[in-house]
């Protein structure tokens, strides 16, 4: 009876299963399809036994909380395919039933956090599965399920179902990892192992079918009436509409377009941030060519330095302010290139060309301002920014792809969501500045907000534009928060997210003189790696188990898609699955919790 109901079940739901979350699956092969198994998962949602069940090749037994038996609408499920509960008080006869089943020979899942994230990455491993792999002596798979922080069933939002979906469908991806024998399946095995799945399952989003070029378009063209980005200067605020940002961008790229090519199509920016360097960005980026961010100074050894950085680049072509060419000019000779100021890139607001792009940012389906532009055929693998993190430093140059991932994984747990609007100063030329200050807002929903370069040291401006856009993240280095003497008493600001080396003294009174929590975050390599937050224990979240979001002496966990563990020289991380592991910095530690320790990254 029990066979056929499961039959039942199978028939019934799997159509709207896959019409709902149409799952994208690999690593099937990597199942063993016969003896016993126990494959190890990561749990985001209340319906992950469901989709673990549609997914996995082999019949799935689950380890729950018998807690769970008691909740219709799940407990039913679980006692249909021969649930397994455990009971906190008798955890020693729960384990020895799951060694039973696998020395039967079934396959058993077991969510090893032991609850559902509340951050949307991966938590604290329980060792309990340790237990059952040695005296089951059965190997491991590690699994990992990307896109259910998304769903109704999920933490996102700050709260479960009790929340509008965003679209109709869920898209998942799930990853199947190799197996691993039980002598090794340790608990830091089996952790690298699932972030490693973390970023095959990623890869396979949908996002990332289409170029990062018709992905921005879409997005802009979705809200087109709604702010992007926000510079406040002496006469207030200046406002950039989603749409006038594109149209913006696509005059530029149809002139840079027809502009003669150079080595590499590579051209230098030397400007602050804000919007005017993030459009410039995103023209140049449309037009094909490699917009490579340098770090703004107007220091004379600094500048130097960065002359001499970039010199092998083929750089020939400088996009600045007529107001410091007279300092380049020293260190670059007039005859091996050109200093273009910002004003001259820009199509003149009057001409024709920047009326109808303008009009088209409003009017046209993205589609055809994609086929207009010829950006369907776009390699995603292409270079497509250059970050000189500092003067003297050797560049850094990701794709397409390495751009918009980098760009998703941020707004991929509840660290940044894709409506918040951030505060962000810090350099184009930086990570952090790269993709929170223009390609996350870009490919969302949210605005980024500054002030002018002018206005970089006033508080008056900073309060303002914090209370007149609803700023709800602020982020940037120590020096940034150095700078901030008064209380941000704004009731939509969520938290601040530090970037770079702290000492958490210092973290503690910018705390208090704030009044503004303060979660930090690392960057390495051109990309943002690990973030943290408050611990989400409050509202809703302070009915569940207790789940830590921050440690003031960490950089915070990984973002999903990433990879790292700790080797002799340091840690290693793993941004992509065909890519190698990226020596980081020495003396590091990966604590049980997941976060992420870089010693050298505390100040003194």
């Amino acid at each position: 009876m029990s066979y056929l109901a499961r039959k039942f079940f199978h028939l019934l739901f799997l159509p709207l299963v896959w019409f709902i979350y149409r799952m994208r699956k690999t690593g099937l092969e990597r199942v063993p399809r016969t003896g016993g198994v126990l494959l190890l998962c990561n749990h985001v949602s209340y319906i992950d036994s469901f989709i673990m069940y549609f997914a996995c090749p082999r019949r799935l037994r689950f380890v729950f909380l018998e807690k769970y038996s008691k909740m219709k609408a799940i407990g039913w499920f679980l006692h249909l395919f021969g649930g397994i509960p455990i009971r906190p008080e008798h955890a020693r006869e729960a384990l020895m039933r799951t060694v039973d089943a696998l020395k039967a020979g079934d396959a058993v899942c077991l969510f090893p956090e032991g609850a559902l994230t509340r951050l949307g990455v991966t938590m604290e491993f329980k060792r309990g599965f340790e237990i059952i792999v040695r005296k089951a002596a059965c190997e491991v798979v590690p699994v990992y399920m990307d896109g259910l922080w998304g769903s109704i069933f999920s933490y996102e939002r700050d709260r479960y179902f009790k929340k509008w979906p965003k679209r109709p469908n869920c898209p998942l991806q799930i990853a199947f990892g190799h197996p691993i024998p039980p002598e090794k399946a340790s608990l830091e095995a089996v952790r690298t192992a699932m972030w490693e799945m973390s970023g095959e399952a990623f890869a396979k989003r949908r996002d990332f079918d289409r170029p990062l070029e018709c992905a921005t378009i879409r997005a802009l063209k979705h809200h087109p009436k709604q702010t992007l980005f926000a510079e406040y200067s002496r006469g207030g605020a200046r406002e950039w509409t989603r749409a006038a940002t594109l149209g913006l961008a696509t005059s530029m790229a149809r002139r840079w377009m027809n502009h003669p090519p150079e080595n590499g199509d590579r051209i230098g920016i030397l400007l602050p941030p804000g919007p005017m360097s993030s459009a410039i960005n995103l023209g140049l980026f449309l037009a094909g060519k490699t917009p490579v961010n340098l770090p703004f100074t107007i220091d004379q050894r600094e500048t130097e330095a960065l002359a001499h950085g970039i010199s092998p680049l083929g750089i020939r072509t400088v996009i600045t302010s007529r107001a410091f060419m007279p300092h380049l000019m020293d260190f670059w000779q007039g005859d091996e290139g050109a200093f273009i100021d910002l004003k001259a890139v820009i199509t003149p607001p009057g001409s024709v060309m920047a009326l109808f792009e303008r009009i088209r940012a409003f009017l046209e389906p993205a589609w055809l301002t994609c086929w207009r532009l010829d950006l369907n055929r776009r390699d995603p693998d292409r270079e497509a920014v250059g970050l000189v993190t500092s003067p003297g430093d050797a560049p850094l140059f990701l794709t397409s792809r390495e751009l918009f991932q980098n760009a998703r994984s941020v707004v991929a747990a509840n660290f940044v969501q894709e409506d918040d609007v951030i505060f962000n100063e810090e350099f184009l030329s930086s990570p952090e500045g790269l993709i929170l200050g223009c390609w996350a807002p870009l490919l969302g929903k949210g605005r980024s907000v500054c002030r002018s370069f002018s206005q970089r040291t006033e508080f008056e401006p900073l309060e303002q534009s914090i209370l007149e856009q609803g700023v709800t993240l602020v982020t940037g280095s120590a020096a940034f928060f150095r700078q901030v003497t008064h209380a941000l008493g704004v009731r939509s600001l969520k938290y601040g997210i530090l970037f770079g080396p702290a000492n958490q003294w210092e973290i503690e009174d910018w705390e208090e003189t704030m009044d503004l929590p303060l979660a930090r975050a690392w960057s390495f390599h051109g990309r943002v790696v690990t973030m943290s937050r408050p611990d989400p224990n409050t509202g809703e979240g302070a009915l569940h188990q207790s789940q830590k979001g921050r440690d003031p002496k960490s950089v915070g966990r990984l973002l999903p898609g990433l990879a790292a563990k700790v080797e002799a020289s340091g840690i290693a991380v793993k941004f992509s699955p065909e890519g190698g592991w990226v020596r980081g910095p020495g003396d590091a530690e990966i604590s049980e919790e997941g976060f992420v320790y870089i010693r050298n990254s505390d100040l003194a």
